[in-house]
């Protein structure tokens, strides 16, 4: 009997509950737990390549492969079927075969080999990335407006999956499934590269919208909206489409889809529905210390399972194939993972020729015996006091009105400036918060401040949730643009949240560089109405109600700063007309308080410390308080089946490798539950703390990177 006939015959077939412990023979009886939840170590090999020289994986062996695995001590691998090249690497009919794996069985011996030894086997197959096809069939191709090929002169290849490539890629997925066993699939690249406008595309848009799609950027006009609405739908049913293709032939196989797009740019048409087509969310990133924290609460909340995985390369970047990454760097970031409930994945790349060096297994194996000891110790729920709003929809610049759909000049974000300026604040003031999206609407309870930051787009679903939880007791934050507009396109006349946050719009300064001055004390800092804040950008103007109270007002500078002929000082534009219009607005409504901001001032790194007194402002207290560095990250989870908190500090410096940190003291709220002792993981030894008016405080010992303790209670 051969490897696979024994695998089938054995009720062993993989899917979500195959897991063999390290070192168990073939035949041991399956975990009825899914594999993902206790892989916490996990590893890709990046695939991609060629076959036009005889060279090329020439020299792979699946068992050198799978001892680096081995080596590494990953409990779970990523392992090519088919990648961005278009080529598979299994006997196929419907695509075409690598040359260096004609007539030999590598995958099949390196899948029994990785599950021999107890590793998870997830198969990678790409998705609208296929340069075989690609090149292969005209028809299949992501087209610009001007009707040529996206991807002309490209090495990377785009097909359209509202094209008969989307028949094709199922078919081959399909003889993926029929062929091999295995814990799940992993889909890359399930995202618009381009905006298309293949024939395709443009047929489904007459069919379901009417005309042609448009051109011209315009985020004020319903029909170029309609087409993003368009773009989004289309691509959540290409997920859907595959995800389902796996699961009708293997039910209990995981699926995960690249998912380090739902902060990108709207081009790529990824937003929040996408994630239901996922087992977990999964995605690589190569970021610093914000960026990391950011994503890590955003998948926490979008992930449909946990735990989430956060991947970043062994390498300095994708394009270094053979520069690593510090190895303190990568201590780093998989030590803040861990404290964030995550899984950790190191991306490696073959080498052509078809061997893997064993120095980044080496390196992995240092830092996962590190992280290790923590795995068992992680779960819980998340503490997130403050909730900082992701609205997938509003992922562009306003700024793009009129320009040409391939005219890349205006890309920016502003609301993913104002999301990513709120996460830096809040983690380096030690404000235990979350990322959410639409999805935890329903779940506004679990958290004392809302943080709406400059969101561009909103509907009536959005809008009543959040007026529904501050009138129940909730504290919001907003800014800027934040219920203006509707996700169709639709500008209105005033807030949709206007009464929720005690103002009316009436305009926009012609200025655009603007100042607040304070009018309450203690909130702007060192600002004042002679110096006042700048916040370098128009302002919008408001009114604010009978009832709400004016925190600052709006100074506008000598001149319109695009005035060259008559200005006050050449290099700047100071502060030198006073108003009385308001523009950091405070406001209670039935039970709950607002705060309302004319520009987005989380944005700004230089504004942190007044954004954090807003919040302080809104009259909530926090679950933890920390004194500590800005650059030690304090995250808490919540684990009522084991009567305890576990608090992780990481230690995350710009400038590696870290110089040790002391004297962190950390103060949790235990709400009323009697404290039974505080330990540190992850061998438990007592640590002596002191509390007061119902917190207990916790001294930290030096951290180098990692520090987790558990605070248990009744």
């Amino acid at each position: 009997m051969n490897r696979r006939t024994f695998l089938k015959s054995s009720a062993l077939v993989a899917g979500g509950a195959f897991t063999l412990p390290a070192g168990a023979a073939e035949g041991v009886v399956a975990s009825s737990v899914p594999w993902y939840r206790t892989a916490y170590r996990r590893n890709v090999i990046d695939m991609h390549i060629a076959d036009w020289n005889p060279e090329f994986l020439s020299k792979f062996e699946s068992a050198a492969y799978v001892e680096r695995l081995r080596t590494a001590n990953v409990k779970s691998a990523v392992v090519y079927a088919h990648s961005h090249v278009g080529l598979c690497y299994f006997p196929t009919k419907v695509g075409k075969t690598h040359a260096a794996y004609q007539g030999k069985d590598h995958l099949d011996r390196t899948v029994a080999g990785l599950r021999k030894n107890g590793i998870a086997v997830v198969l990678y197959m790409s998705l609208i990335h296929d340069t075989w096809a690609y090149r292969n069939h005209d028809d299949w191709k992501i087209l610009r407006a001007d009707g040529a090929g996206a991807s002309e002169g490209s090495r990377y290849g785009i097909c359209c999956p509202n094209s008969p490539y989307r028949d094709y890629i199922a078919s081959l997925a399909t003889e993926v499934f029929e062929q091999f066993e295995f814990d799940g699939i992993r889909f890359d690249m399930t995202f618009w590269p381009r905006v298309c406008y293949c024939s395709h595309c443009k047929k489904r848009f007459a069919d379901e919208a009417g005309g042609e799609p448009p051109r011209i950027v315009n985020w004020d006009d319903p029909n170029w909206v309609k087409f993003q609405r368009k773009r989004e739908a289309w691509l959540v049913e290409f997920a859907s489409h595959m995800t389902q293709t796996v699961k009708k032939l293997k039910p209990e196989a995981t699926v995960e889809h690249q998912a380090s797009t739902f902060t990108a740019n709207f081009r790529l048409g990824v937003t929040e529905p996408l994630a239901a087509q996922n087992d977990f969310l999964q995605g690589d990133f190569y970021g610093d210390a914000v960026q990391g924290s950011l994503i890590r609460k955003l998948f926490y909340n979008l992930s449909p399972n946990q735990p989430y995985a956060f991947e970043t390369s062994v390498m300095l970047t994708l394009q270094n194939h053979t520069a690593l990454k510090p190895e303190s760097l990568l201590e780093a970031k998989a030590s803040a993972c861990i404290a964030d409930g995550g899984a950790f994945v190191f991306i490696d790349a073959i080498d052509p020729a078809g061997t893997i060096h064993a120095a980044p297994y080496e390196a992995m194996d240092r830092v996962f015996e590190k992280t290790n000891p923590y795995e068992a110790h992680l779960g819980g729920e998340l503490v997130q006091d403050v909730a900082v709003y992701l609205s997938t929809e509003s992922k562009f610049d306003p700024a793009q009105n009129g320009k040409d759909v391939e005219d890349y000049s205006a890309e920016g974000m502003p609301h993913i400036d104002a999301l990513l300026g709120a996460c830096r604040a809040l983690r380096a003031n030690h404000i235990p918060y979350g990322v959410i999206t639409k999805k935890d609407l329903a779940r506004l309870d679990r958290h004392k401040v809302l943080v709406l930051p400059n969101v561009l787009m909103m509907d009536e679903e959005e809008v009543a949730a959040i007026r529904a939880w501050v009138n129940n007791g909730g504290a919001l934050y907003a800014s800027r643009e934040t219920s203006l507009a509707g996700k169709d396109g639709t500008r209105y006349t005033d807030f949709l949240l206007s009464d929720v946050l005690g103002v009316s719009m009436t305009g926009v300064t012609a200025e655009r560089v603007t100042y607040m001055a304070p009018v309450v004390k203690d909130i702007f800092g060192p600002y004042t109405a002679a110096s006042p804040l700048m916040v370098g950008a128009t302002q919008r103007t408001i009114r604010a109600h009978e009832n709400a109270e004016v925190l600052a007002t709006v100074v506008l500078p000598y001149s319109n700063p695009d005035d060259a002929e008559q200005f006050a000082s050449i290099h700047s534009n100071p502060p030198g007309v006073p108003t009385e219009n308001p523009c950091v607005v405070f406001h209670k409504s039935d039970k709950g308080t607002a705060i309302y901001a004319a520009d987005a001032i989380e944005a700004y790194e230089y504004c942190e410390a007044t954004f954090i007194r807003l919040l302080r402002r809104l009259g909530q207290k926090f679950s933890i308080e920390a004194d500590g560095p800005a650059c030690v990250e304090i995250t808490t989870f919540h684990q009522p089946e084991r009567n305890r908190f576990v608090i992780g500090a990481v230690n995350f410096q710009r400038d590696l490798p870290n110089i040790p940190v002391d004297g962190v003291r950390v103060r949790l709220d235990l709400n009323g539950r009697a404290l039974s002792g505080v330990e540190l993981l992850p061998k438990g030894e007592v640590i002596e703390v002191s509390g007061r008016d119902g917190r207990v405080e916790i001294p930290l010992p030096r951290i180098e990177t990692l520090c987790m303790v558990a605070v248990k209670y009744g």
